[in-house]
């Protein structure tokens, strides 16, 4: 599959199974492929066309990704974090991350998830309804984070060259309430 003959969100998916692995380019231009160990320390987001040439990408990259081909083929999209909130000054480079991008699309008055990131929850999931469909997915994380809340936001753009402080803080501040709560 190659992104030229990508007409559908099944293609969307395929393109990414076979093309995109879990993983980051740090700021050293070192690969990182299937761990977060350094996440805090090292990473920058990188553009679409550096994901697509190094094959490889975390939530954000991978949202972005597929926010751009469904663009390409028409279907109306939004992207979403999820995180724990930290404030713009957090920065405890030892912890660990706790924040997942996602994407819904919308298509026959239906509304669905395509999770590719999530290596565990690959896949296209059908829901009725936008606020059911973020409930369903953020909720899934506050289980993993142990019941600790999730405020979720859409947001419109991933700038390049973004540590994962300056991502965060650039979530917290985007002109858009959250979503949910969690």
């Amino acid at each position: 599959m190659n992104i030229e003959d990508i007409k559908t969100p099944e293609d969307i998916l395929q393109y990414l199974e076979e093309h995109i692995q879990y993983g980051w380019i740090d700021l050293n231009n070192k690969a990182h492929i299937m761990t977060m160990k350094d996440f805090r320390k090292l990473y920058k987001t990188i553009t679409i066309e550096e994901t697509i040439k190094v094959g490889m990408g975390v939530c954000i990259e991978q949202v972005n990704l597929m926010h751009y081909l469904f663009n390409k083929i028409g279907i109306k999209n939004k992207m979403f974090c999820c995180r724990l909130y930290e404030p713009d000054d957090y920065n405890n480079p030892e912890e660990d991350e706790h924040m997942h991008c996602f994407l819904l699309y919308y298509l026959n008055n239906k509304v669905y998830h395509m999770e590719h990131p999530n290596f565990n929850r690959t896949g296209i999931y059908e829901y009725n309804s936008e606020d059911e469909a973020i409930k369903a997915i953020v909720d899934y994380y506050i289980e993993l984070r142990e019941g600790k809340e999730s405020p979720t936001k859409e947001f419109f753009d991933v700038p390049t060259g973004l540590t994962f402080q300056e991502f965060n803080t650039y979530i917290n501040n985007l002109d858009t309430e959250n979503v949910y709560k969690g």
